[in-house]
């Protein structure tokens, strides 16, 4: 089977374009075809979490037609499929035709994956037959980052959507707290320019827009509000170039006093759809506090 990236397709990840041409493959199967090196992007093998671009040449050494993911039968009337969709719920801070927005909680992933039990994904497949709608994840967020997560109701949002993020017109507003220990001095607020590197080791501009909240003593609670949208990208900042890792990050700070991560994702402002969106903090974080 061959395909060629569509404009509107441009910067989506590779697995998320062979998962849209046909309908019921599943995430075990794409996994296996990219792991088997059955995708091929430009005739190089390549990974699913890559991005691709208008006009790349996508071939796939399997038969997509021959596969129909397992049916998942949901008892809707079990005690553990209420509880399922009552938790859902209980996230749910903003509803309406076409978006649904969660308070993600920490360590809950959005996908499922290596150590991932439950993730989002597997609420919305209950969610979607207790309700009989459609839903569609638009963004993503770190798995022990909380905050504000944007699902689309219907496929035209979804697009919309997704082309916002993709094109960073969706404005995003995170708090986090770091550790000032080493002593650096952070502003009052500041611009960070750091070219972070993908996954492809190639480096990309990465721009936050940072404002000092609170300090005291060897922690600091900043406002930070992300330009760009590079894979960890706050994260990498806060560690290397304010030298006040987040607290609880086990990747940039080897955090061991914190079981929970100190990053929530508190606004997202849609300015094309006249939409801000809140996420009241973590109680660890208003103990921490």
């Amino acid at each position: 089977m061959e395909h060629i990236v569509t404009e509107s397709e441009d910067g989506v990840r590779a697995d998320r374009i062979v998962k849209n041409l046909r309908e019921g493959v599943s995430y075990v199967f794409l996994q296996k075809i990219f792991r088997t090196n059955k995708v091929k992007i430009n005739g190089k093998k390549v990974s699913g979490s890559d991005r691709l671009h208008t006009g790349d040449i996508v071939k796939i050494f399997a038969d997509l037609g021959s596969v129909v993911e397992e049916a998942v039968v949901l008892d809707l009337e079990s005690n553990h499929s209420k509880k399922l969709i009552n938790q859902f719920e209980s996230m749910i801070i903003f509803e309406n035709k076409d978006i649904i927005a969660l308070n993600k909680p920490p360590k809950l992933a959005v996908q499922s994956g290596t150590n991932v039990s439950i993730c989002i994904d597997d609420f919305l497949k209950i969610y979607q037959a207790h309700r009989k709608c459609e839903c569609r994840l638009v963004h993503r967020l770190d798995k022990d980052t909380s905050g504000v997560l944007l699902i689309a109701k219907n496929q035209i949002i979804a697009r919309k959507l997704t082309e916002l993020f993709r094109e960073n017109r969706v404005k995003k507003t995170y708090i986090a707290v770091v550790d000032c220990s080493a002593g650096n001095f952070i502003k009052k607020e500041g611009t960070i320019d750091f070219a972070i590197r993908n996954d492809r080791d190639v480096e990309l501009n990465a721009v936050t827009h940072y404002r000092l909240m609170k300090s005291c003593g060897d922690y600091a609670l900043l406002e930070l509000k992300p330009a760009t949208g590079r894979k960890h990208q706050l994260r990498i900042h806060c560690s290397e170039v304010l030298k006040a890792p987040i607290l609880g990050d086990k990747k940039y700070n080897q955090d061991i006093k914190h079981k929970e991560m100190f990053l929530h994702a508190h606004k997202v402002f849609l300015n094309e759809l006249n939409m801000e969106i809140t996420a009241p903090i973590p109680p660890y974080f208003e103990e921490f506090l």
